[in-house]
């Protein structure tokens, strides 16, 4: 911080009154009588060292913070929850579009419905870490509304995490995720992917069935499926065995780390244990 004092300043300011805001330094949060002069603008003795006066965190200011922090962290939120209703949309118009154009003509090859595959896996990538930024913010939100409002409202209840403010305030130097790539995956396939992923399997299978013609037999309709070098049945268990992974990992990856308290909405979603286990050490 560079020093001012009365020598440098002109002759015709060395006797005006300056309010603390032009003394307030606000990377430090403090007051410096860098000029002199006392929180009411009058002349300070010549002799009189600086000082650094800290004003004390009152309740009321600590309340006034937390409501501006909550009020951030929503913005968050709704930001990236838009986000997260992208994505979905993107894949679905995608697949859509590719199944209608593909049933549009009987001589179009299925195998071109599957094209959907690779880009609705990279899109449900980029959502799940989409997702795993949303729960940042999501968790301190709730962490908030567990501990602040709530009690705000009901002083006498008690409290879901007694060192709220401690976690809170390690979360905000160190910002975590809380929930894992795969649990992200879980959820969201669970949410909508899996329906978006079954329809394609769903569309190629019934595109080899009515195209060119109506199969007589499952064996024709197999064979019809056939690309490259790769015969029609390989295709079509590739496909089951799939879509039974994606099955497993949705189911799995969310209920081993599914909250379940009765009479509450189920927080389906992995990262309650950051904001409610008091066993972490922080």
């Amino acid at each position: 911080m560079v020093e001012i004092t009365r020598a440098q300043l002109p002759e015709k300011r060395k006797n005006r009154k300056y309010p603390v805001s032009v003394l307030r330094n606000r990377d430090q949060f403090c007051v410096y009588s860098d000029l002199k002069l006392n929180l009411n603008g009058d002349s300070m003795p010549e002799d009189e060292e600086n000082e650094e006066i800290e004003p004390d965190i009152t309740s009321d200011i600590l309340s006034n913070v937390l409501v501006h922090l909550y009020r951030g962290e929503v913005q968050r939120v709704n930001t990236w929850r838009n986000r997260l209703d992208r994505t979905p949309y993107w894949s679905m118009v995608m697949v859509a579009g590719m199944i209608t154009w593909s049933y549009a003509s009987p001589a179009r090859h299925p195998a071109l419905i599957l094209l959907t595959i690779p880009i609705t896996s990279a899109i449900l990538t980029l959502e799940a870490n989409r997702y795993q930024i949303h729960e940042v913010w999501r968790s301190r939100l709730r962490l908030l509304e567990e501990n602040f409002l709530s009690n705000m409202l009901d002083p006498e209840a008690s409290l879901p995490r007694t060192e709220w403010m401690k976690v809170l305030s390690n979360d905000l130097r160190k910002p975590e995720h809380k929930v894992s790539i795969w649990s992200a995956l879980a959820v969201r396939l669970r949410r909508i992917y899996l329906w978006i992923f079954s329809t394609i399997i769903l569309g190629w299978f019934m595109k080899i069935i009515i195209h060119p013609t109506q199969a007589e037999t499952l064996k024709v309709a197999l064979d019809r499926g056939k690309i490259g070098f790769i015969p029609g049945p390989s295709v079509a268990v590739f496909l089951i065995v799939f879509l039974s992974l994606l099955f497993v990992l949705s189911f799995v990856g969310v209920y081993s780390v599914k909250e379940k308290r009765e009479g509450e909405v189920l927080e389906e979603e992995p990262g309650y244990e950051w904001r409610r286990n008091e066993g972490d050490e922080e």
